[in-house]
């Protein structure tokens, strides 16, 4: 409830402001009227209103206008009251700050830093110059193990630094002249020298506080203002993950993944008193050292293959097995993240991920052989010599004269 007063409070001076602004507009110009402006933004993580259940999680919230005032809320999840942060700045000159509120925060330094549910929030009306500020996330894991492992190490790269540049330097200062072009922009984002490709690096490396961060519903909303123009940014994420963060003299990771991002944005022109606005949805953001890496839906995208960085990146992607021994099987992967292969097994991250296989022999029955059962033949009388016409014509005529007899003595009685 809290939540919803707040955010209703923020909305309602946002609209006041606006109001104020419409009535100076309306106004003929002249001399006399004040500048006017408010801007106001806010984003979500997780909001859910399941009949009458409101959870909220990963909220910002900011709002700037001219009086000046500034004010700013943040909470990683709006159940929990200690993941919640709040600022305002009502007056000129103030410039108030909160320290980050998490939930749950377990730090072990150097190696491991997990924390649930938090956020942090700013204001400030320094110069008449209005600024709100909120950050959130739901869950946040940094894996360090970067400097222990360059301490432990260090004797072997003493050793082998120098000869592995003078060989690799050799290398790549042939290839140069050749692959100048592709070859600068990675060798600029990274600062690394051609005469010294290694040492270079592991200074690049020093920089580096992560192995890898993977955060989880961060949001930010900020309303800043300066003297051309005032904007109001929002923006949400369902997840990222970004390896070797810092890497690139830019600061941006070696490889960074945003897993559904949101980003809203207006603007006031100061100098005009024009207004605009955009936004930008995105399923799927891949960037190489802050340079953006298109990928398609079903087209999984192998990066550094072959070396101990290797990483596949793949978004509605999905795949048959037909195995040699007649066994099949099928995976179907929402968003599938494989980085850094070649360190130990890497980071596995699935979301929305299925698989099946299926494989059997059919039943097998063995018969034997059985023979049939014997035809029965007729039975016929036994026969002596050869089958002729005549013996069964002669056979009649005895029977026919034996009849003959019988009659012709029963005619010669009755005489």
């Amino acid at each position: 409830m809290t939540n919803v007063r707040s955010t209703g409070r923020l909305c309602a001076l946002a609209l006041s402001a606006m109001v104020v602004a419409g009535l100076f507009a309306s106004t003929p110009a002249s001399a006399d009227n004040a500048e006017a402006f408010a801007g106001s933004a806010a984003a979500r993580a997780l909001n859910l209103n399941a009949l009458g259940i409101k959870v909220t999680a990963g909220s910002t919230d900011a709002l700037a206008t001219s009086s000046p005032e500034a004010h700013a809320k943040g909470a990683g999840l709006a159940l929990i009251a200690d993941s919640a942060s709040k600022a305002d700045a009502t007056a000129a000159g103030q410039n108030p700050s909160t320290p980050q509120a998490c939930a749950l925060h377990i730090p072990i330094s150097g190696i491991l830093d997990v924390a649930a549910a938090c956020s942090q929030s700013a204001a400030s009306t320094l110069d008449a110059n209005p600024l709100a500020a909120s950050t959130a996330t739901v869950a946040a894991i940094d894996v360090g193990l970067v400097n222990l492992v360059l301490q432990l190490l260090q004797p072997i790269l003493d050793a082998l630094t120098p000869v592995l540049d003078q060989v690799i330097g050799t290398v790549t200062g042939t290839l140069q002249p050749l692959l100048g072009g592709l070859l600068d922009p990675l060798l600029g984002s990274l600062n690394l020298d051609l005469n010294s490709p290694v040492s270079s690096l592991v200074d690049a490396l020093k920089n580096v506080t992560n192995l890898a961060t993977v955060h989880v519903g961060d949001t930010a909303s900020t309303v800043t203002t300066d003297a051309g123009k005032v904007s109001a940014v929002a923006t949400a994420k369902g997840g990222e993950v970004d390896v070797l963060p810092g890497l690139a003299v830019t600061g941006a990771p070696l490889l960074s993944i945003v897993l559904g991002s949101a980003r809203a944005t207006s603007t006031f022109d100061r100098s005009t008193g024009q207004s605009s606005s955009a936004f930008d949805p995105s399923l799927l953001t891949l960037q190489v050292l802050g340079i953006n890496v298109p990928i398609g839906l079903g087209a999984p995208v192998t990066l550094f293959a072959g070396t101990v960085l290797e990483s596949t990146i793949s978004i509605g992607a999905g795949r048959t097995i037909q195995n040699p021994d007649g066994t099949v099987g099928a995976v179907a992967d929402g968003v599938s993240l494989q980085l850094l292969k070649g360190l130990n097994g890497g980071i596995v991250l699935e979301l929305a991920h299925a698989e099946s296989a299926v494989g059997g022999a059919k039943a097998l029955i063995t018969t034997q052989s059985v023979n049939p059962p014997a035809e029965v033949q007729a039975v016929e009388l036994a026969r002596t010599g050869a089958e002729a016409p005549w013996l069964e014509m002669g056979l009649m005529l005895i029977l026919a004269a034996f009849v003959s007899r019988r009659l012709g003595r029963r005619w010669m009685l009755k005489r």
